[in-house]
């Protein structure tokens, strides 16, 4: 687990990850050429990986901890025509601040038509002894859908079975396609999301004389590059906000985040 490694030791390692996924993404393969991906296995599997640097880490309008890594790798199979099984693991690593997290999920993605998609799955929560004020893990089921109309409108429902956590989700996103005007490959992706979340505890202790209950909101525009059918990059800023009053369970509430990210993602 990253965030159990010294931090020199961990920067040589996630550089290290960064070069394998640039080398690997732009192997032997001609940029935008239209090409099937490679399978390792089968034709019905895929493999992807990842890393995200940001400047913060926010969540539902809320902040986890300063500058951070999060790696991500993960599977999906298909089932059948119109179903995938997927798997995968999110870490976070705090640079400064003692945070990580490991989260394995499992889920089921169906599509109907090739309009909708459904999404369930459950997430088992990992925290290193230092995250989270004692608490080691939680539990949490989610579920959703989004469709692919302009905007790619989705909504989402998670449940943390450990906090007593409910919270609904709606995102939009609008893709700009620069290659008619600056280069191929290039793009904008603008996007807004809003939500509300309700909690009895926090950090797997209850809440004395108050419950978490709050509004949510944000939007980011990301610049991305598609190096080839394998692999895109991205650079973006984003701000979220909450409508919660100042109370221990919740940093810097009333305050408007702002951070930036870069990222890149190759998929196999």
């Amino acid at each position: 687990m990253p965030f159990l490694v010294g931090k020199d030791e961990f920067m040589t390692r996630l550089l290290a990850t960064v070069i394998l996924l640039v080398l690997v993404s732009i192997s032997g393969v001609e940029a935008h050429e239209p090409k099937e991906p490679v399978n390792w296995c089968n034709e019905n599997l895929e493999w992807e990986m990842g890393v995200k640097f940001a400047t913060e880490r926010i969540s539902n309008g809320c902040k986890s901890c300063g500058k951070a890594v999060f790696p991500h790798l993960g599977l999906g199979y298909k089932i059948l025509e119109d179903v995938k099984l997927s798997v995968a693991v999110d870490t976070i690593a705090a640079l400064k601040e003692k945070y990580g997290r490991v989260a394995p999920c499992v889920g089921i993605l169906y599509t109907m038509m090739d309009v909708f998609t459904i999404d369930t799955g459950y997430t088992h929560y990992f925290y290193s002894s230092a995250s989270g004020d004692g608490q080691k893990h939680s539990n949490e089921i989610y579920g959703g859908i989004g469709v692919n109309i302009f905007l790619s409108p989705s909504l989402y429902a998670f449940y943390d079975f450990n906090n007593e956590d409910f919270s609904l989700k709606a995102k939009v996103v609008y893709e700009i396609d620069l290659k008619e005007r600056l280069m191929q490959g290039l793009g904008v992706e603008v996007s807004g999301e809003i939500g509300y979340e309700t909690a009895k505890k926090y950090n797997g202790q209850c809440i004395e004389g108050e419950k978490r209950n709050f509004f949510f909101y944000g939007a980011g525009v990301d610049l991305t590059y598609t190096i080839n059918e394998k692999a895109k990059a991205r650079i973006g800023v984003a701000w979220e906000g909450n409508s919660a009053k100042t109370h221990t369970w919740v940093n810097d509430a009333h305050k408007n985040f702002i951070w930036m990210s870069a990222s890149v993602e190759c998929l196999f």
